[in-house]
């Protein structure tokens, strides 16, 4: 995990996260993002050395991710969100992703 430049990286459509936090693996980028539409949308985009989309995934149901962490033991990053449906009081909601969902190639 590394911090998040100051360089915003914003696709068309999608609000930057309020995490600090970004992960690098390799020579890809990974960052947190809300539809601007603020659907219930948790969108992970994975950026190439020139900043380049390469692919994104998308999980509902969370949306605002506060934090990102990296699980060693288990193989996964988790992103700390902030909402999530339906209609459950805000908190800190861990959403994990295993590296292998993750891998670009």
């Amino acid at each position: 995990m590394i911090m998040r430049p100051a360089q915003i990286l914003e696709p068309a459509g999608l609000s930057i996260s309020q995490s600090p936090v970004i992960v690098k693996s390799g020579d890809y980028t990974y960052w947190s993002y809300t539809p601007s539409t603020n659907d219930l949308v948790l969108v992970v985009v994975a950026f190439d050395s020139n900043n380049q989309e390469v692919k994104r995934w998308e999980v509902p149901g969370y949306r605002y991710t506060l934090d990102i962490g990296i699980d060693n033991q288990n193989r996964t990053v988790v992103f700390y969100m902030w909402q999530k449906a339906p209609n459950y009081p805000n908190g800190s909601y861990p959403v994990s992703l295993t590296w292998d969902e993750l891998r670009i190639n």
